[in-house]
């Protein structure tokens, strides 16, 4: 019997919901077998399907999007591709969970966009002072954070032009970080979307800040 087989403790981390739809869409379950055979060994098998999420280009979009969506269109969000990195790791029987919590505010890579466009500039405005990150975990030897968030390239050209990699955690006064760890994220996502910034034209200003977006990640693939 395979390790997980055995983990019924684990039964909600291992669940399709709403927004992790693997048991409606078989691609997400084809994917994680396509990437994955032959593996056997648990961490090469979360490895490997890790870096594949990782891979996908990351993207500002609405928080309450399916694994089968980001899959599809092969691009997410922090929201989306941890979702969709979920969805896959629960499809081969590894458990997962999502990790929410706050970090402050990229300012910098912000202003660099907005440095960009002075239309876009002005229907950015002012960055706010911190915001959402979610992240996933995964069961192997114990709970494990990782964040697929940012792809190579797009973190490639974030050093060569000087921004930023490490995002903040905002803490209290005690320095203790605030997470929230949940099983499913379909009724967050949904309340965080009707709670988001950008509610009028925010479709056209995510495309222009993607547009911001691949050309930070062009400059990540220029050759040295």
């Amino acid at each position: 019997m395979l390790y997980w087989e055995k983990m019924n403790s684990f039964d909600e981390y291992l669940k399709p919901t709403r927004l992790c739809d693997f048991d409606q869409e078989p691609e997400i379950k084809e994917t994680a077998k396509r990437l994955t055979a032959g593996l056997a060994d648990r961490r090469e098998i979360f490895n490997t399907i890790y870096q594949f999420v990782r891979g996908l280009p990351y993207g500002l979009e609405d928080w309450d999007v399916k694994a089968s969506e980001t899959l599809r269109k092969g691009w997410g969000m922090c929201s989306g591709k941890t979702n969709l990195l979920v969805a896959l790791l629960r499809s081969v029987g590894i458990p997962a969970r999502y990790r929410i919590y706050r970090i402050k505010s990229e300012t910098i890579l912000w202003r660099w966009i907005a440095s960009q466009d002075k239309e876009l500039a002005r229907q950015m405005g002012e960055p706010l002072q911190e915001q959402d990150h979610i992240i996933a975990e995964t069961h192997l030897n114990g709970w494990e954070a990782c964040d697929p968030a940012r792809d190579p390239d797009f973190e490639e050209g974030l050093r060569r032009l000087g921004i930023p990699l490490e995002r903040k955690p905002v803490t209290d006064t005690k320095g203790n970080l605030q997470l929230i760890m949940l099983a499913s994220i379909d009724d967050w996502a949904q309340n965080r979307q009707q709670a988001r910034r950008f509610k009028e034209s925010r479709e056209l200003i995510f495309s222009e800040m993607n547009k911001q977006f691949d050309k930070i990640r062009l400059i990540g693939k220029e050759k040295d």
